[in-house]
Order: structure tokens, then sequence, then C-alpha cells
């Protein structure tokens, strides 16, 4: 009997020092010129490295003994990312990211350091998630490109389901017009942009296959800005092309090539505070950022697994704040950035 109990206490005096957690790593450590900026010094900085995403351990809340337990003998379920894709970031301190490679959306929650994963259980509705955004209060809208669809879930109940949208070929790239509240769904089979109001309906779409002004040759990432700009991915025609909200085509960025510039796999694109637009280009492993004029300012990332560094970036976010979260999905992390004006 002394034995069992010798033993039973060397077990719970292991488990219980195994349970001590690190101290959690701050994004916002340190100041600005602690951090790898772009333009290098002594230019002055525009984008300024803050930190990345890789284990959610690091936003999980502390677990009770219990919970901790019951992890030991269950074990405990995926807590690092496989291959993140799209990311939206709202006013409110959430996070959410897509995995594409474990056909998941994640919660990240900086207002308790929590996550959770959805849906909770190990099987998931999805086939291949690919992008996410939402209406800024509680509703996030999922592309899912295999099941030619998307879903709808709630912040508020947790409740995740299919949205009934008319006929889909293949919806990837995502995107909320606030003042309008519709959405915009690049269809990349169609070669259009589908513009949805929240019940469904189509509302409108524009575009069709082609390598003219506002044709497309498989579109795969759309992005809206406070100033009316619509910015779509034109993904094999290598360019972006921006247009008013109803459709009206305005402007072509960049072309095919491997220089400054040009795009030789164009992939998520985002826009910040000033219109200045953000696209990932996942053979460069860089971002190059362009003014609203279609003007190349500068390009941040080169390859590798270090801060600053990027291997296959795909999906890209800038938040209210000018934050900017990055997909480095071949490395398994989120980065984040900031636009400093």
């Amino acid at each position: 009997m002394l034995k069992k109990f010798n033993l039973l206490f060397i077990l719970f005096f292991l488990f219980f020092a195994a349970c001590v957690e690190p101290s959690k790593p701050s994004i916002e450590t340190g100041t600005v010129l602690e951090k790898p900026v772009w333009p290098a010094l002594p230019a002055p900085p525009r984008i300024a490295w803050q930190g990345e995403i890789r284990d959610f351990r690091d936003f999980r809340k502390r677990e009770s003994f219990w919970q901790r337990f019951a992890g030991l003998i269950v074990g405990q379920r995926q807590t690092g990312l496989v291959k993140p894709y799209g990311i939206y970031a709202d006013d409110h301190g959430h996070i959410l990211v897509v995995d594409t490679g474990a056909r998941r959306l994640y919660l990240l929650d900086n207002n308790d350091n929590s996550y959770k994963m959805i849906p909770h259980s190990d099987e998931t509705p999805f086939l291949s998630p690919i992008d996410v955004t939402g209406d800024g209060l509680d509703t996030i809208f999922i592309t899912d490109s295999k099941k030619a669809g998307l879903f709808r879930y709630s912040l508020d109940d947790d409740h995740l389901v299919e949205f009934p949208t008319v006929s889909l070929q293949r919806p990837t790239g995502i995107a909320y017009h606030r003042e309008e509240e519709l959405l915009y769904v690049a269809d990349t089979l169609a070669h259009q942009i589908v513009v949805l109001e929240l019940d469904g309906r189509e509302r409108f779409r524009f575009g069709e296959r082609g390598v003219g002004p506002g044709q497309f040759n498989f579109p795969t990432a759309v992005a809206l800005s406070d100033c009316g700009m619509v910015v779509v991915t034109d993904a094999l025609n290598g360019r972006i092309q921006i247009f008013a909200a109803d459709g009206t085509f305005e402007l072509e960025v960049g072309r095919p090539g491997d220089t400054s510039g040009t795009f030789a796999k164009p992939k998520g694109v985002a826009l910040d505070s000033d219109c200045n637009i953000y696209v990932c280009d996942a053979l460069f492993d860089a971002v190059q950022v362009f003014d609203k004029g279609g003007r190349l300012l500068l390009t941040f990332g080169d390859s590798g697994s270090q801060p600053g560094q990027f291997w296959m970036p795909t999906g890209i976010f800038i938040d209210r704040q000018d934050n900017v979260y990055v997909a480095d999905s071949y490395n398994q992390r989120i980065q984040i950035f900031r636009y400093l004006k």
C-alpha cells in the first residue's frame, strides 16, 4: 500500500512540474528599432515586425489541474498550425485563422489569451477551407473551395452552419463591405467576383475569363478598403486589378515576371488605412507594397524561417490599427507586422 502511495505521489509531482508554463511571449515587446524594419535603416521605417503565432498554447488560458490531468490521459489536441491560409481580425480582439491543412478554423481571443478550434470535435464539415471574413459584429464567413460554398459561424452562440448561396463553382477569397453589408467572393473557376447579400442572395457579379481590363484568369483573393477600392488578385494573369464597389474597372497593377513590381505567383491581397496595396507573392517569398495608383513603394521579406522571412506566404489581412497579418504557410505560422504611417 505504501509503495502504491509513493508511486502516485511521484507521478503527481512529475505531472505538476510538467504543467508549469513558460511566460507568454509578448507580441508588443521592444521598440520598433529592436525589430526587423523595412526599408533598411537609415531610411525611415514603414513596416516593422511585431511577432508571430505558431503554437496556440501561447493563447491558452491557465488550465486547472484536472484539465491538465485529463489532457495527459486522453492526449492533447492539435495546438500548432499545419498550413494556414486565410486570416481575419475584428475590432474586438479576435483573430480568425483558416488552417487549410488541418481543415479547421481557429479563433484566438486576445481578451483572455484563449483559443478554440472550430468545429470542436474531430469531425469537420470543411473539405478545403480557404479564406475568412467577418461583419465586424459577431458573424464570420468562411469559403470552402471543394464544397463550392460558404460557412457561417456565430461568435455569439458558437454555432457553425453552411451558408445558403447561389451556385458557386470554387469560392476562394472573400471580403466584407461594411457600408453596403455585402460579401465579395472570388469564384475562381467562374473567373468572376460574386457579390452576395447577407441572406445569401446574389446582388451582382462582374468579370469573365480573359486578359483584358476587367477580365480574369483564375482570381483567388479579394480585398476592400474604406476608400471604396475593390482589389482582386488575378492570379494566372500575374496582376492585381482595382475596381470600384460596383465592379467598374479602374486600374491594373503589375505583370508576370521575376523582378520587383512584377508577380511570379500572387496570392493574398490587403489594404492599409492609407489605401496602400499589399500583395503576397508565394514564389518570391515576399510581400510587395504599392500605392493606390499602382506605384511600387517597397518589398519586405525574403526566403527563410527567421523573423520577417517567408516560405510560401499566402493569405494576408490588415486590421483597422494597421497590424499586418501574413500566413507564412510552409513555415506553419502567422507573422505580424505593423504599418508605420
